[in-house]
């Protein structure tokens, strides 16, 4: 019997440490459990170790969590793998916070995260998940939706089916009319320049379009934080100038990628633009620790 069907909850140094992926995907299936909490409100284990909150209502995001306890294990491979003790974090878009719980375990006490999300009942689950498994004494929730600048009043719109698809508009009145999505709330702009107020050891942004805004404030922060490792989604389709966001982005850092497998490779800016489906980028000067490294 392996380690892994032995531990009662995965502890984070076997899960790094395991070389067999479809193992470790079978043991935290195996410690799923849930509980009905409200008519909106579903309480199940992730990863086989994190209490989690999610909205019963979610059918895109919620049902992978709840009957198979990961979402995208290739990015979460890369983010337990690149986040040490006593890092500085910021989840961008971070939704429930299935990101956030990890970071925040792996920075620890030392350590610092931020998580944005201005989806106020996402955000209100995401402060319960850090809260209900101790992370809220290292752990920060920002509400504002992060930008090119800071104090813009704009309009967000996300479905109750899809909420981790949602939308931010250029103005509160510039309402998407569009049967699957719900009332649009009026949230305010920060950019990480004005926020973070420290040099980062880890950013992980997945915004929905907004790519292009949060990058072109971030750039007094990047120049702030030399050993910044950064995961950005990125998808041409959503970008307004997709041509132009490489090309700022190539300024700084070489251009890498997560592919499926978990390994980060060499990307192409051709494939890139062309590429139809979401892509992780892992930007950094420094190389990432692989698994098994």
């Amino acid at each position: 019997m392996s380690l892994a069907d032995q531990l009662d909850l995965l502890l984070l140094p076997e899960m790094r440490a395991c070389k067999d992926r479809r193992a470790l995907e079978a043991a935290i299936r195996r410690r799923c459990h849930t509980l009905q909490v409200d008519g909106e409100t579903t309480l199940c284990r992730i990863l086989g170790r994190y209490k989690f909150f999610v909205d019963s209502r979610d059918a895109s995001l919620a049902p992978h969590l709840m009957l198979d306890g990961y979402w995208e294990f290739w990015i979460t491979d890369v983010i337990w793998n690149n986040v040490r003790p006593g890092a500085v974090c910021l989840d961008v878009g971070a939704n429930l916070g299935y990101y956030s719980v990890l970071m925040a375990e792996l920075a620890g006490p030392k350590g610092r995260l931020i998580a944005f999300e201005p989806n106020r009942r996402m955000a209100h689950l995401l402060h319960r998940n850090l809260e209900i498994n101790g992370f809220l004494g290292m752990a920060e929730v920002s509400r504002r939706a992060v930008g090119a600048t800071s104090g813009q009043k704009l309009a967000f719109q996300a479905s109750l089916e899809h909420p981790k698809n949602g939308t931010l508009l250029s103005a509160p009145h510039a309402v998407l009319a569009h049967e699957t999505l719900g009332a649009a709330t009026e949230v305010e702009t920060v950019a990480l320049d004005d926020y973070a107020g420290t040099p980062v050891d880890f950013i992980k942004i997945d915004v929905e379009g907004a790519e292009e805004q949060v990058w072109h404030g971030m750039q007094r922060l990047l120049d702030a934080s030399p050993n910044v490792r950064v995961l950005l989604e990125f998808n041409a389709a959503r970008c307004a100038h997709p041509v132009e966001l490489l090309a700022h982005i190539l300024r700084r850092f070489p251009l890498r990628q997560v592919d499926d497998d978990a390994v980060i490779r060499p990307s192409d800016q051709a494939a890139l633009l062309n590429q139809r489906e979401d892509t992780m980028l892992y930007l950094s000067r420094l190389d990432p620790v692989q698994r098994g490294a």
